[in-house]
């Protein structure tokens, strides 16, 4: 699989921030033999040299690289790996998954995997010896307590060994059930935090996304609901990570309800679950959830405290973006700051939409020039 890659963002930072002129010594211009008193005029022969230094401006800046950064998204994807997940729909969301990864859309927000079940860790040879295979197993059936398979990372990173999980032909695993109760409390209140901390960062906007094609059946003997809808929250609350869910394949009945709690307690605008019907529709709903969470704003790393804020100006492919102070992500035509100590720019409009689309290589800026205005 390639993952594209685009462009670095280059932040370019004048040395010294205002127009440079050039030493009254340098580059002498001789307009000849000049004698003011006898009205001599240039060129006249017989006065003395006369010599007029160059007084212009050269109106060129000493640039420095900057860095400036995407601000940080960062997705654990929750993917069921029960025995009901085998074949086609296995096959389906490795195709998905791979579509997402590929996206240049997304080529710097941060993905990781943790499919459950965990499964048995080692050879199913000692399961399959016996007469009846998944009645050997049971302390694996349901267990979710292994760390993710794939710990978050910016997607080109971390994509070769998400899609080398999905191919792998030990998974999905059978003689296994569907915990979503004991996946959830693993972000809430296990081991979580040690296992998987990247996710609990505080630099980022966090989420889980929940793929499942089944209900919590077999692994938790109280109200899954409830239950669910409890852990969804307490992560949110206690963790500021948010919660979408995406059921798979057939939804119906108390799998619909369990995956509603998830979302109606995950402190996003998919207050429902999204339903995917085979692999296509899951590489659009997870198309649709990750473009939602882009944003248009960039950080600033470092900037100069002789850095003025209003001379910068801001380029997306070499054409430059004017301020307009008025924008959003989405209405009007521009950039503008989008914190009060200048160190996040925010493009609005239908340059955010260049950027969410993955159509733009470069982003570039200088300071020390006049900020060009709408």
């Amino acid at each position: 699989m390639s993952i594209r890659r685009l462009a670095a963002l280059v932040f370019v930072v004048p040395a010294t921030f205002g127009t440079a002129c050039s030493d009254p010594s340098d580059d002498p211009v001789d307009y000849g033999h000049v004698d003011v008193r006898d009205g001599d005029t240039p060129g006249d022969p017989g006065t003395e040299d006369r010599v007029i230094p160059d007084t212009s401006m050269d109106m060129i800046c000493d640039e420095q690289d900057f860095d400036l950064h995407h601000e940080i998204v960062r997705i654990m994807i929750l993917l069921d790996q029960s025995s009901s997940m085998e074949g086609s729909r296995w096959s389906g969301a490795t195709d998905a998954l791979q579509a997402l990864l590929e996206n240049p859309a997304f080529y710097d927000m941060y993905f990781g995997l943790d499919a459950f079940p965990d499964g048995y860790p080692g050879s199913w040879t000692d399961c399959n010896s016996g007469m009846l295979p998944c009645m050997s197993c049971r302390e694996d059936e349901c267990g979710t307590l292994f760390p993710p398979q794939v710990a978050v990372n910016i997607s080109y990173l971390s994509a070769p060994d998400i899609v080398a999980h999905m191919n792998d032909p030990a998974y999905p695993q059978f003689c296994t059930f569907t915990p979503l109760v004991n996946q959830l409390a693993y972000y809430d209140s296990g081991p979580g935090p040690t296992d998987a901390p990247e996710i609990y960062s505080d630099d980022s906007d966090n989420y889980l996304v929940v793929v499942s094609d089944g209900e919590d059946t077999g692994c938790y003997d109280g109200d899954p609901v409830s239950a669910l809808r409890t852990h969804t929250a307490n992560i949110l609350a206690t963790h500021g990570i948010k919660s979408i869910a995406i059921g798979f394949g057939s939804t119906g009945g108390e799998m619909a309800s369990e995956l509603n709690a998830i979302a109606g307690a995950g402190g996003t605008p998919f207050t429902t679950f999204l339903h995917a019907e085979d692999g296509p529709a899951l590489a659009a709903a997870l198309e649709s959830i990750a473009s939602s969470m882009i944003t248009c704003r960039y950080v600033l790393d470092a900037v100069e405290p002789t850095a003025d804020p209003e001379q910068v100006n801001f380029y997306l492919d070499g054409v430059v973006v004017p301020m307009d102070e008025d924008c959003t992500e989405s209405s009007g035509a521009g950039w503008h700051w989008y914190d009060a100590d200048h160190t996040t720019v925010e493009f609005c409009g239908t340059y955010c939409e260049q950027i969410r689309g993955g159509t733009i290589g470069t982003i570039t800026a200088t300071f020390g020039c006049p900020t060009i205005l709408i």
